[in-house]
């Protein structure tokens, strides 16, 4: 647990304004002996003597001593402030790039919970690293200070506040354990909880469809209660925590009180020493309580980082400083004695797979569902690993190609089409300097000038979470056409007509057209009659182990193009609305 605190603490203590953090630590804790001063000579010298001037110049100097301490705090605090925020925004760095940077296949077989949790990672830390959490921390090895100087008032005094407060740090160190395995239960209770609620809000329609309604709500209560009632126990822990550590402030007060008495009344002690050695005594157990306090939000961040170090651990892509960086891609494409399984899959998905694709041909992968289809494309994305073999572009292995370059130089549409927090524009345009015109030209290939017109937005429309208020035809079109811009020499089009009506196939086909001509590189995961018929290489992946592979020669129209591939597109039967 406290690798993260030393984590902290050393980006604290190596910061450059590391001596203001310790000339205000110093000087706080320093001034935080005034009070117990003032209390020792106001009731040894003005109470006995009665001048006013004494308690003019103690009060004055008293206040005086605690607005500066005031003041170093605010100055300790704005230091801090600069620190965590720097820390925060490296942490929030550090998810992202987790996450978007770790290869695909190791990423999505890390849980979930996992995933969420490493997200969390920046607002965990803050919660720990809070300016009242970190004034603890650093205040901590001053109890020692405090205590020291109450022993020095009077030593059995100083004795039972080092034991008090060294139970309170013992106290906090035992809670851990027990927070840690009610945090686990609750990490995997709340993922169950979140995974259901997430479904009922993406199956609102399908929830007041279909007689589902009893089931869930069965399961409902069941995650639900075991989220709460594993929250509940952290929650409990915590409490008892407070309670016990409370009932061991007023023990101690009572404690110092009736034995500092004694001596008072036997002439060993001051009643001025008394109040002190309480006030010092007070200070020293509140910093060790504090510290105690803790052990639930640095449990919190200790799991977050943890999760986060697990996704920094998988392994990461090629980066353009390491990997290759060709002038351009030729569109060379080849599989060689490839094999592919999943993890804890006894039977291959496909082995001994042998394909050469050459520039400017099209290669579509067909076969029934379940089959592999996208699989494939994935491989040959370089998302997935072969098992055996290997996969190559322009005769360079994928692995050995920088991703940066090579995402510059494919295009590619998911079977789910995907978007992101922003404008229409913006998903479309990514990274690329891509100009309207040239957009606008590609919607109205597509089909879309009129959906785009009849929004006031345009391509300025606005999509939050997912919802883009479009059908899914219309969204696959528009994910068609964020594939192609930039003009990449390779496409990737995972089943690039499902969904769409005749309409929607008819402008996808002319795309298709458009694509040939221009000498692309096309792999295309489709049973479509007619985007077959376009095909140089058919690979039918409905054949196990070993897929099909057949050389097939393009059909053409009379014209000698490939405007067949419209026209059988506009016979193909009607397919679902938009």
């Amino acid at each position: 647990m406290m690798a993260i605190v030393r984590d902290l603490l050393g980006q604290v203590l190596n910061h450059r304004r590391v001596s203001d953090i310790w000339i205000s630590t110093v000087t706080i804790n320093v001034l935080a002996l005034a009070s117990s001063f003032y209390s020792i000579h106001l009731l040894n010298r003005y109470v006995t003597v009665g001048l006013t001037p004494t308690l003019v110049t103690l009060t004055v100097g008293v206040i005086l001593a605690i607005l500066f301490e005031v003041l170093m705090r605010k100055q300790r605090q704005k230091v801090l402030l600069a620190i965590t925020r720097e820390s925060e925004e490296k942490t929030s760095k550090r998810v992202f790039e987790s996450l978007a940077r770790a290869r695909f296949e190791p990423l999505s077989l890390v849980p979930l919970p996992v995933k969420r949790e490493a997200m969390g990672a920046p607002a965990m830390q803050q919660q720990m690293a809070s300016i009242s959490n970190l004034g603890a921390i650093l205040d901590l090895p001053f109890a020692l200070f405090f205590l020291l100087a109450a022993t020095l008032l009077y030593w059995p005094l100083g004795l039972f506040g080092l034991i008090m407060s060294a139970w309170a740090l013992w106290l906090g160190y035992a809670n851990e354990k027990n927070q840690r395995q009610a945090a686990d239960e609750h990490a995997k209770a709340n993922s169950k909880n979140q995974q259901l609620g997430q479904f009922l809000l993406s199956a609102a329609e399908a929830l007041r469809c279909l007689p589902m309604r009893l089931p869930l709500a069965r399961r409902w209560k069941e995650v639900g209660a075991a989220s709460l009632g594993s929250r509940r126990e952290g929650l409990v822990i915590q409490s008892d925590l407070q309670s016990t550590i409370q009932m061991m402030n007023q023990f101690l007060t009572v404690l110092v009180y009736s034995v500092g008495a004694v001596a008072v009344v036997r002439g060993d002690f001051t009643t001025g020493g008394l109040i002190g050695a309480n006030i010092l005594i007070a200070r020293a157990f509140g910093a060790c309580s504090r510290a105690a306090y803790l052990s639930d939000s640095i449990l919190r961040a200790q799991r977050a980082e943890d999760a986060l170090r697990q996704l920094e651990a998988l392994e990461q892509e090629t980066s353009e400083g390491n990997g290759v960086s060709p002038k351009a891609l030729r569109g060379h494409l080849e599989l060689v004695d490839a094999a592919f399984a999943y993890p804890n899959q006894p039977v291959p998905l496909f082995e001994r797979l042998d394909i050469a694709l050459q520039p400017g041909q099209v290669m579509v992968v067909a076969g029934p569902n379940g089959s592999g289809k996208s699989t494939l494309i994935k491989l040959m994305l370089g998302l997935l690993s072969p098992k055996r073999g290997l996969v190559r572009a322009d005769s360079i292995e994928l692995r050995q190609l920088s991703q940066e370059w090579w995402r510059s130089q494919i295009g590619y549409a998911p079977q789910e089409p995907v978007f992101f927090d922003g404008t229409l524009r913006e998903n479309l345009l990514l990274d690329r300097q891509v100009p309207d015109d040239e957009v606008l030209e590609w919607v109205k290939a597509m089909g879309l000038e009129g959906f785009l017109a009849n929004d006031p937005a345009g391509l300025d429309r606005q999509i939050v979470g997912q919802d883009t208020g479009m059908a899914v035809g219309l969204r696959r079109r528009f994910v068609l056409i964020r594939a192609v811009l930039g003009g990449a020499p390779v496409l990737f089009l995972d089943d690039p007509t499902e969904g769409l009506d005749q309409q929607g196939q008819a402008a996808v086909a002319k795309l298709l057209n458009r694509l040939v001509t221009e000498g692309k590189t096309l792999l295309v995961a489709s049973n479509e009659a007619f985007i077959l018929r376009a095909a140089d290489v058919v690979i039918d992946m409905g054949q196990k182990p070993t897929p099909k592979v057949a050389l097939v020669k393009r059909e053409s129209s009379d014209k000698g193009g490939p405007e067949l591939l419209t026209q059988s597109a506009e016979r193909a039967p009607k397919g679902e609305s938009q």
